[in-house]
């Protein structure tokens, strides 16, 4: 039999799967966080028909006679760049600008993707939503600090304690801005007028119920201000309870800065707050930031650190992948941290279902680590990452490899040929 027609025999077979690879890439098009693939072929082994020599005296060297036997498979190398990404109305939806990959777990073994469609299920767990598993990722402290745990990962949940926020009473009240320092001192009772100032400030009891505090100031000597307090509902009522005389006069110095009582203490008894059952409600008012100058009055209520209960209503994932929660009472709070992997060498990563990845002996082990960090890419919210298939190369690839599987068939046929005219020899 002739060498040709196993040559041809192999040409065919990895012909065969360089098409397999390109028709994998072209179904996936449209996949996301999809990596293509490339075929490489190399040269069988050749058959040495005669050896060569040197050369000696007046004759030159000669070359090896040598016969090849086909063509096998050299590789199959994944394509890890980047691919583009696409907006999505799902703050759920991630994408990794970068390198990196999210972490999954079946609950036995780690797997890696950069599909980054995520839900919450109904117990709370960050789950992908092409198989279900769990994302990965570091838990927070009470103040939303990420808890370092030395790159060890942990399925990702919102617990039933953090899908609400207890109620905080005010502790403070800061103020700021201007008043001035041309106010008449002797016009001391038509709240109208300059002379007295009324600024309104929503404060919180125990129980997380409101109550707005309205906070007058009254000029009552040059470089001197009185202050008072009362609630809104109550401003025809006694002030007892609210602080003394001594602790509502605030002193400027001559450079218009406060002197003296730049802080106060309020106390407002449980009886005065509706609805009732609450505690006395203590806070500190602030006055430091207020200035004396000869502009218009513009003091402001700037803060107040006191807050009702919350219920989580959405979440969002900055670039770093810190889950970040919004409560109905307007606040926010860091709840988690989406964790990345990177690999020393990504290209030696097994390709798994579900266009996830796991680790080989060749990949190395995974390196965890944050969004941000050196090495790990970013994080980007209401996108994902389309595939990194490009058509025009894949459509390309494929009229080269029908061209080559056709030259290789030829070489079979035209074998056969040449063995039919052999046959014939007897004829």
């Amino acid at each position: 039999m002739m060498r040709s027609l196993f040559a041809g025999v192999s040409g065919l077979q990895t012909h065969q799967v360089r098409m397999d690879v390109i028709g994998h890439n072209i179904a996936n098009v449209n996949t996301v966080g999809f990596k293509g693939s490339r075929t490489t072929f190399k040269e069988a082994l050749s058959q040495t028909m005669r050896e060569a020599y040197a050369g000696q005296g007046n004759r030159g060297g000669v070359s090896a006679d040598q016969v090849g036997l086909g063509v096998t498979l050299g590789s199959i190398d994944v394509n890890h760049a980047e691919g583009g990404t696409e907006s999505t109305s799902n703050a759920l939806d991630l994408a990794i600008q970068g390198t990196g990959f999210f972490i999954l777990s079946d609950g036995g073994r780690n797997y890696y993707t950069r599909a980054g469609m995520f839900d919450v299920d109904g117990s709370g767990n960050f789950v992908s939503k092409v198989n279900g598993m769990k994302l990965q990722g570091y838990d927070v402290d009470p103040f939303g600090k990420v808890i370092d745990t030395g790159g060890h990962t942990q399925s990702l949940s919102i617990s039933s304690d953090r899908r609400t926020i207890s109620p905080q009473p005010t502790n403070t009240v800061e103020y700021g801005g201007n008043l001035s320092a041309f106010t008449d001192a002797t016009v001391i009772t038509d709240p109208d007028e300059d002379s007295q100032i009324r600024r309104v400030a929503m404060v919180y009891d125990s129980l997380g119920g409101s109550h707005r505090l309205v906070t007058t100031f009254t000029k009552t000597d040059a470089n001197k201000w009185g202050w008072s307090v009362t609630l809104e509902d109550d401003v025809n009522q006694d002030e007892r309870g609210i602080g003394s005389a001594a602790d509502r006069i605030i002193s400027f110095k001559p450079d218009g800065t406060v002197d003296t009582g730049g802080i106060g203490q309020v106390t407002i008894p449980s009886s005065m707050l509706d609805p009732a059952g609450a505690a006395n409600l203590e806070f500190a008012v602030d006055f430091h930031s207020i200035r004396q100058f000869s502009e218009s009055n513009s003091v402001i209520v700037r803060s107040q650190d006191g807050f009702p209960s919350g219920t989580l209503d959405s979440l969002f994932i900055d670039p770093t992948g810190t889950i970040v929660g919004s409560y109905s009472n307007g606040l926010t709070r860091n709840l988690a941290q989406v964790a990345v992997a990177r690999f020393e060498n990504p290209p030696g990563l097994l390709k798994s279902s579900d266009t996830m990845f796991s680790e080989s002996v060749n990949s190395g082990s995974a390196i965890n680590g944050m969004a941000a960090g050196e090495g790990y890419g970013t994080i980007m919210s209401n996108a994902l990452e389309m595939s990194n298939v490009d058509l025009g190369q894949e459509f390309t690839n494929m009229i080269i490899t029908q061209r080559g599987f056709q030259a290789n068939s030829r070489i079979i046929t035209s074998s056969d040929e040449m063995l039919q005219e052999l046959v014939n020899l007897k004829r």
